[in-house]
């Protein structure tokens, strides 16, 4: 099974220009609900798709592929997944229409928050797990910086 390196990196950069791009919108007075809508919920498409591709593609490609480090790290950025699969979750049920409308600096804070966790989690895939993808190249600087606006 062929996953490249480069698939996760371009989906890790577009995740990264949505989620910027949010808490530019977060940061705005008035804040622009008719923009931060859609791009709440094209994050939530792409980084589900992503988990998605992870969950059935990397994953098992790593655990099954007869390198033990590759496999344990693998494991353990798994059960990790949790936890932020849960915040996002508590992210997008708590911050509906009207909880962003009443409190936009509490959205805002809430949406950098979502976006150093997301930065760390990219900027650890890319330099410890994906490196283990079979036929992977040495893993570039992640500019996860971005994020932590």
């Amino acid at each position: 099974m062929q996953l490249p390196r480069e698939t996760l990196v371009d989906e890790h950069a577009e995740l990264t220009a949505v989620i910027g791009e949010l808490v530019e919108q977060a940061a705005q007075r008035p804040l622009p609900a008719s923009a931060v809508a859609p791009l709440r919920w094209r994050l939530s498409r792409l980084l589900l798709a992503h988990l998605a591709k992870e969950d059935r593609l990397l994953h098992p490609l790593l655990q099954r592929g007869g390198d033990p480090v590759a496999a344990a790290l693998s494991r353990r950025f798994e059960e990790e997944m949790g936890g932020l699969a849960d915040a996002f979750k508590a992210y997008m049920h708590d911050w509906n229409g009207q909880q962003i409308a009443d409190d936009p600096d509490g959205f805002e804070t809430a949406t950098r928050g979502l976006a150093a966790v997301l930065a760390d989690r990219i900027r650890r895939e890319e330099t410890q797990l994906y490196r283990h993808i079979p036929g992977a190249t040495p893993p570039a600087e992640v500019d996860a910086g971005a994020l932590r606006a």
